[in-house]
């Protein structure tokens, strides 16, 4: 008898295993079609952004159904199965996929065998995404997916991860550099615009210290802490008092904290977001100040990669992934600081070429921290600057002048994406407002100085 029982036992396992490996594969279909009988198309010539897409369809499909689909390059093998095809291929699906897409908008086209997805450079992000959490949803589901061509916007949730992008020295006419230099300049990476502009929400900000034009100390402080200081101060009002910063508050309301710069750590805009000094120039007591901020608050100080490699990107974006998967540990979330630093130093010396590549390295930054916040939707971007340096302008002939080697009282640019970024939107404010706007998207709405301007909204 007891044989007998354990043999039922058995038989009866095997069955449910059966059972949840077919709804695991067999029930799980798009437009009627078994999804296991997919594969997964990117272009081995398109930019990394769609081979990571189409890992992470695979990843995610994966995940949610334990189906694992074929990953390949649209060279290796002709059209003989069902596809869905990511980013710019060389499939003809591709080529009818003629959408007319604005700003952060992606395309997808479903026919009788293919799916294609579309979006330029980090937008392909968004449509995988939107194409798992739509039609992915769970291990057992029919999915469906309108025949011929349609376009979205990206997915948005409510922020719980907070990241201000700082292009030091950065004014407008910086991010228009792409478009004034586009017959001197190799885009054979396929970057022809400062990305910035896909963003759909941008205003511009104030950028002026309590010692009139600011420098980088007293910028990064307004930024950081929402309160004008005197210039030379770090994270310290004009009293020479500690003040809060939005590092310093993440980890008080439980969420991860990262500091991150391709200057030093002891650089003005780091230190203004992990340390408080009386000087920008004590690097002895910044230091002193930030081992605090790392032994007390958690935060993380990742500054000073190397740039000056033939390949810096692949530097740069291991230094970032690496810290957003840090950062992303933490379920409350996180706020992150990144700077460019070197926009300002080459606007001091005048030379217009360097200066052009440190805002494209920016620019390839800004496109990492964007497909990230597409992969994590409840992600709030903004993109702005301490101040400008320079006076960069276009002449008559449309070439681009210095007419300064120091910093200017020019308003910087602001773009934002996200929850609540429409608050940003067509408005010129001070820049210690955008600190109280991170401080109450983050749950305090008496961050800084509140006297005369408040937080966004209000």
């Amino acid at each position: 008898m007891k044989r007998i029982l354990c043999l039922l036992l058995i038989m009866s396992f095997l069955v449910s295993l059966i059972s949840c490996n077919a709804l695991l594969s067999g029930d799980n279909t798009i437009n009627g079609k078994a999804l296991s009988d997919y594969s997964i198309v990117y272009s081995d010539e398109d930019l990394d952004y769609s081979k990571r897409a189409a890992e992470y369809i695979q990843s995610q499909i994966f995940e949610r159904t334990r189906i694992d689909l074929d990953l390949v390059e649209d060279s290796e093998k002709p059209v003989t199965e069902l596809e869905i095809v990511v980013g710019n291929t060389e499939r003809e699906i591709s080529n009818r996929l003629d959408a007319d897409t604005n700003g952060l908008q992606f395309a997808i086209l479903c026919e009788e065998k293919q799916i294609a997805l579309e979006g330029d450079y980090f937008i392909i992000a968004a449509a995988a995404y939107f194409f798992i959490d739509t039609y992915v949803p769970a291990a057992d589901y029919a999915a469906t997916i309108p025949e011929g061509v349609s376009v979205h916007d990206p997915i948005v949730k409510e922020a719980k991860n907070f990241i201000m992008l700082i292009g030091d020295g950065m004014g407008f006419n910086q991010t228009k550099m792409f478009e004034y230099m586009e017959n001197n300049v190799d885009f054979s990476d396929g970057e022809d615009m400062f990305y910035g502009y896909y963003l759909p929400y941008q205003g511009q900000s104030r950028t002026n210290s309590l010692s009139g034009v600011t420098d980088s100390a007293a910028g990064g402080t307004a930024l950081s802490c929402g309160k004008k200081t005197i210039n030379g101060f770090v994270g310290r009002d004009k009293d020479n008092k500690d003040i809060k910063s939005l590092t310093e508050l993440a980890s008080e309301k439980g969420m991860s904290a990262g500091v991150m710069s391709t200057e030093s750590k002891t650089g003005a805009t780091p230190a203004s977001f992990s340390a408080h000094a009386d000087s920008r120039n004590n690097n002895a007591g910044i230091i002193s100040s930030q081992a605090e901020a790392r032994d007390y608050y958690g935060t993380i100080i990742d500054c000073s990669f190397d740039y000056y490699t033939a390949n810096y990107m692949p530097v740069i974006e291991k230094h970032i992934t690496e810290t957003l998967d840090t950062l992303d540990d933490n379920e409350n979330g996180f706020f992150l600081m990144y700077e460019e630093a070197h926009i300002d130093k080459h606007c001091h010396n005048n030379d217009l070429n360097k200066t052009f590549q440190a805002v494209v390295r920016f620019n390839q930054a800004i496109g990492r921290f964007m497909e990230y916040a597409f992969y994590n939707p409840d992600t709030f971007i903004l993109i702005t600057a301490d101040h400008e340096t320079g006076d960069l302008y276009a002449n008559a002939q449309g070439v681009l002048e210095y007419h300064s080697d120091q910093h200017t009282g020019k308003n910087v640019p602001i773009f934002a994406y996200g929850d609540g970024a429409e608050l940003f939107n067509d408005v010129k404010v001070e820049n210690i407002q955008i600190a109280h706007t991170f401080a109450h998207f983050m749950g305090d709405d008496n961050f800084g100085d509140q006297s005369n301007f408040s937080y966004l909204g209000k």
